[in-house]
């Protein structure tokens, strides 16, 4: 009865202490780099979009034919991007990993002191309390005073 008397509680409880871990909700923090690495892909697709309305300007004929700087401008763009984003994602994999770790590990000692404090301590005290009573009986009675 002890057990289910503190277990009854217990998923609010967690819900409750998952909240109070002291981690930001969502996302990891951005790291510093964040914003240039933004940067830099606006410029990859900048470029992308100068290129592909220089060609345009060409094939209309507001632009003399000139199918190199464009050409040169659209590849740039086009193979910086993607770089761009591999390199972003090879540096955030460690502080991500080292975040979810951190995160893991306190949610798991807040669950665990959550389980310790509503359902394992009143059990040990309860079988505490069996056991003192279980002692004076034996001693009242006289029977089993040998054996524990």
């Amino acid at each position: 009865e002890a057990a289910v008397r503190g277990a009854q509680g217990l998923p609010e409880a967690l819900d409750e202490l998952a909240g109070r871990t002291g981690l930001p909700p969502g996302r990891p923090p951005r790291p510093g780099w964040w914003p240039v690495a933004v940067l830099a892909q606006a410029a990859m697709t900048l470029l992308q979009v100068v290129g592909g309305l220089w060609l345009l300007g060409q094939i209309i004929g507001f632009v003399p034919p000139n199918l190199g700087v464009p050409v040169l401008l659209m590849l740039a763009g086009i193979v910086g991007g993607p770089l761009i984003e591999w390199s972003c994602r090879l540096a955030a994999r460690g502080p991500a990993r080292r975040y979810g770790h951190e995160a893991e590990r306190l949610l798991r000692e807040a669950a665990a002191g959550c389980g310790r404090a509503r359902v394992l301590d009143p059990l040990a005290a309860e079988l505490l309390r069996y056991r003192e009573v279980r002692e004076q009986y034996a001693r009242v009675t006289g029977v089993g005073a040998a054996t524990r």
